[in-house]
């Protein structure tokens, strides 16, 4: 274990694979939850769980041997969505030809991070609008954990309100909440990871969680989407593309990059994130060419920081995990949004620290961080909220800059 330096970051072993399981848990709904989107789009639901899987085992790998970061990989919830109602569905292009157009999406990604327009692009943001996107990510998080499990629904008036809190589920993600919370105020061991357990625990009891009728399942064939992208390409070099293919690359780029902040501010680190968008556009390649939409770091990887997570043997934990999801995929039916729910409300309340580290008083600081932080729950987009407070950091710089340059003309 001495690859990924372990003890020097402060960490075990125990600590990583615990919190490898964290993560793990936490975002495993994607198998599920992919398949289902892309299917609308007519791709085949078994060859894209099998490359969903594969693109987690391949970018999270990644992500642990080049970056040494734990963070996890796998194909982006918004974006999946771009993939299939506005690419396909609305503006009419085939999947075989939106895949063809990722690849060249994923290629120009990894050009860019190779380049020093990287970190032009990283350093446009001062620290304090790298801990507004840490908070961001924390009020995202606590909001999917919400939403997700019912505590809060739509609402034609008000937009969300709040969900019936006497319905069976939602009384289990409640206790699920109530007891991480307490596991975690009185520093129990692996407080996020034991409370979704007993969470899980309590829903078999009471029958609300269901367990599987089966165990192991058969991996399903690939064949359907492997590979099609490349005898695609021919289909899309045409300037008509050209939005298609930068929304394929500048939503996962941000999406990224807003993680990655996000996990450095809340492991106090400030590692090489060169490193970790490199791993993420190899990712992005991968999943072109097994055929699924693209991939990002995951948000809920903060989970395993949470509990402990600090080097790249974390995410080769979870790349493991998602191996093993390929045959024991009945098992996975057990983890609902009611038993994440706990575990990403806690991340929120930990991230949201940051805004500690904010200089108020600067309004140029504080009216750019108050949209990131805002915009990235009521978007459901990092890259959303992170391009309205970003827009407005760099007007209200140019202008500042032009009231200079003509008082000493």
């Amino acid at each position: 274990m001495d690859f990924f330096k372990v003890k020097s970051h402060g960490s075990s072993v125990r600590t990583e694979i615990l919190a490898g399981f964290t993560t793990f848990i936490s975002m495993s709904y994607i198998l599920f939850v992919q398949p289902e989107m892309l299917a609308q789009a007519c791709m085949d639901h078994g060859a894209v769980f099998t490359a969903t899987a594969l693109v987690s085992i391949v970018g999270t790998l990644l992500m642990a041997f080049i970056a040494n970061m734990p963070v996890a990989i796998s194909t982006g919830m918004g974006i999946n969505s771009a993939f299939v109602f506005s690419v396909v569905l609305q503006q009419g292009y085939s999947w075989e030809e939106a895949l063809a157009a990722m690849l060249l999406a994923s290629l120009l990604y990894l050009f860019v991070v190779v380049t020093p327009i990287r970190d032009w692009i990283i350093n446009i943001f001062p620290n304090d609008l790298k801990s507004a996107i840490s908070a961001g990510i924390g009020l995202l998080i606590a909001t999917i954990g919400l939403t997700g499990s019912g505590l809060i629904v739509d609402s034609d008036a008000t937009l969300t309100t709040l969900g019936n809190l006497t319905d069976p589920q939602s009384l289990l993600t409640i206790a699920g909440i109530l007891i991480t919370l307490a596991l975690y105020y009185y520093r129990v061991p692996g407080a996020i990871f034991v409370g979704m357990l007993l969470t899980t625990l309590i829903g078999l009891v009471t029958g609300l969680v269901h367990a599987p009728g089966t165990i192991v399942s058969a991996v399903p064939s690939m064949e359907p989407t492997f590979g099609v992208a490349f005898s695609h390409l021919p289909d899309v070099f045409n300037w008509h593309i050209l939005p298609i293919v930068l929304t394929f690359f500048l939503v996962p780029f941000f999406d990224t990059t807003g993680t990655i902040l996000g996990v450095q501010k809340q492991m106090n680190t400030d590692r090489d994130t060169r490193k970790s968008l490199v791993a993420s556009a190899l990712g992005n390649i991968s999943a072109s060419i097994f055929g699924t939409s693209p991939a990002t770091a995951f948000v809920e990887s903060n989970a395993g920081v949470s509990a402990g997570g600090r080097t790249g043997l974390t995410s080769v934990v979870v790349a493991a995990l998602f191996g093993l999801a390929l045959f024991f995929s009945p098992l996975l039916t057990m983890i609902t949004p009611q038993i994440t729910a706990s575990a990403l409300i806690v991340v929120g309340v930990l991230m949201l620290g940051n805004l500690k580290d904010i200089n108020w008083a600067d309004f140029k600081i504080s009216a750019s961080a108050f949209l990131i932080v805002l915009g990235m729950p009521l978007t459901h987009s990092i890259s959303d909220g992170i391009l309205l407070g970003g827009v407005v950091y760099i007007v209200l710089n140019t202008i500042d800059w032009l009231i200079a340059k003509f008082r000493t003309a």
